[in-house]
This record gives structure tokens, sequence and C-alpha cells, in this order.
């Protein structure tokens, strides 16, 4: 009976340090989320973000972005559609930052100056649950990996990574959707190519059956023409040259060198490609698309991807 008395102590005992073991670490971890949240220099995520706004930045417009159920939208310098991953990736990295330290709880007009607190400075703006917070950018710091920010209305000045500087000065074009054209190439059922002097080049698909139509008859080469395709796809605008073009001509789109048509599955309209004359300023071709009005640049060699392929789609000069 002793034995069992003795047992039973301990077997309690035991229980007891394993739950104040289990109420240690629990009360460790959340003193660690705590820490953590504390670091973090803004406290929202970023499906909590509505919209974002960059203010002017070396004499740049400002740039601001919101969300739509459809994704994300550009609505200031300009309204085009935003880049769904490029953006989120960008919104992760804002709200990722930490704040080293709180340099000053409130500084003096001319200690603001020194921190770069003055009249030209980059701001940020977020919306999130309804409230918008502003990021108020100052200079980097003498060691070059660290930069000042303080927040509108509030007069702590952090220090922080200069690489979150660097992320809120992005660029409309590095937010913008640079989709070339919109489609998917598994369902593919006809393909055009058509060059200025050449013959032109059909393969058409039914059922996983890859045929070459013109300039000759006979099996296409599923992997080639899928190379082709996926590299229009995955390809991207390299500049937006004009919005809003009044005359074709100027960049060789009103009789141009090449076009691309990509007929799919379930959609009445080909997806067009225009491709006019080279812009050697900027080391590319002029180009448009039937699914914008505007004339952006494309990759030099994407273009030529593109002329070295229309000769490669047949089966028998893809086993060549």
């Amino acid at each position: 009976m002793s034995f069992f008395k003795k047992t039973l102590f301990w077997f309690i005992v035991l229980i007891a340090l394993a739950g104040s073991f289990f109420f240690f670490d629990d009360k460790q971890e959340n003193l660690k989320q705590a820490k953590e949240a504390d670091l973090k220099l803004l406290p929202f995520a970023v499906k909590e973000v509505s919209e974002f706004w960059i203010g002017p930045i070396d004499n740049r417009p400002s740039l601001k972005v919101v969300r739509l159920p459809e994704g994300w939208q550009l609505t200031q310098p300009l309204n085009a559609k935003g880049d769904d991953k490029v953006i989120e990736k960008f919104l992760g990295n804002v709200l990722g930052a930490r704040k080293d330290a709180v340099l000053f709880s409130q500084a003096e007009p001319a200690k603001l100056a020194e921190l770069g607190f003055g009249d030209q400075v980059l701001e940020m703006g977020l919306t999130a649950a309804g409230t918008e917070t502003v990021i108020v950018f100052g200079e980097k710091g003498p060691t070059n990996n660290v930069a000042y920010v303080m927040f509108k209305g509030r007069p702590e000045i952090y220090r922080v990574h200069s690489d979150l500087k660097k992320e809120a000065s992005k660029e409309v074009h590095a937010l913008r959707d640079k989709t070339i054209l919109d489609f998917d190439p598994v369902k593919m059922r006809r393909l055009e190519i058509a060059r200025r002097g050449m013959p032109r080049v059909v393969v058409e698909q039914e059922q996983g059956r890859w045929d070459m139509i013109e300039p000759m008859q006979g099996r296409a080469s599923m992997t080639k023409v899928l190379e082709l395709l996926y590299a229009l796809r995955n390809g991207e605008i390299k500049v937006f040259v004009d919005e809003n073009p009044g005359e074709l001509a100027p960049y060789g789109l009103a009789s141009p060198q090449l076009q691309v048509s990509v007929f799919q599955e379930q959609k009445s309209l080909p997806y067009i490609l225009t491709v006019g004359d080279k812009d050697r300023a900027n080391r590319g071709y002029f180009a448009r698309s039937n699914q914008v009005k505007k004339v952006f640049d494309l990759e030099e060699d994407l273009v030529n991807t593109i002329l070295l392929s229309m000769d490669q789609l047949a089966e028998t000069a893809a086993a060549k």
C-alpha cells in the first residue's frame, strides 16, 4: 500500500511539473510573439491593405494603387492593370520591415532637417481596415544600410534598414502589368504567323493532334509550338512607349513586319501581336496587341525567337 501511495505521489508531481513547463513554454512563446510584433514597423498584413500610394519623388508624379475584386489596379498617374504578384511581394517587403530602434521620441526642427525630414520627402500611405497610415522617409544613415522614418502626425523617429526606402521608391513600370498577350498556350486551336515578304505559317491543334497547314501540310511539332507560345505568354513588355497613339506609321505598325495571331478554344476573337520597326533608343521593337491601344516595346530576343521558330514548327524540321 505504501509503495502504491509513493508511486501515485510521484506521478502527481510529474504531471504538475509537466504542466508548469508547458505553462512556462507557452508564456515564453507569447512573450516572443509580442516582442516580434513590437519590432514590426507596421501592425497589419498584406491581405488587409485596400490601397496604397507613393508620394512624388525625383520629379516623378504620385503613384496610387487600389485593390479591386479582380486584382490590383493603378489609378495614378495613369489607369492601368497592376502586376498582382509583383505588388503582393512589394507589400510583403514593406510590411515585413522591422524598426531597429527609436532614434528620437521627439526631435527638434534642426535635427529633423539633419535627418532629411525637410520639405522634399518621400511619403508612402497605406490604407488598412479603413485607416490610413503614412510613412515619411528621411535620409540614409552614415553606415549606408540604415534609413530614418517617422509616421505622419507622430513625433517618433525610427531607424530601419535602408532597403525599405529603396523598396518604397518603386516606379510605375515596376508595379504595372507587363503581360504581352494574356492567353493559355495549351488551349490554342490555331496559330498564324505572318512575316512581311515571307510565306505565312499556320498551325492547328485539335484533340491533341498538331497539324501544319501552311506553308506546307504535315505534322507540326507540339514541343516547338508550345515553346514558342510559352515564350510569348511569359514574355514581358520592355517599355510602354505611347499610351494613346494617334498614328501607327511612326512605329512601323501601319505596315508591320511581323504579326502573330493565337486563336484559343472557347474564344471567338484571336489574340494578335503586331510588331513594327526597331526602337533603337530602347533596343527593342515597337509593338501593340489587339487587347490594348497602347504602343510598347518588345525585347529583341523575343522577336528573334519568333522569327527563328517560324521554320522550326514542322515535325520534320524539329527532328533535324
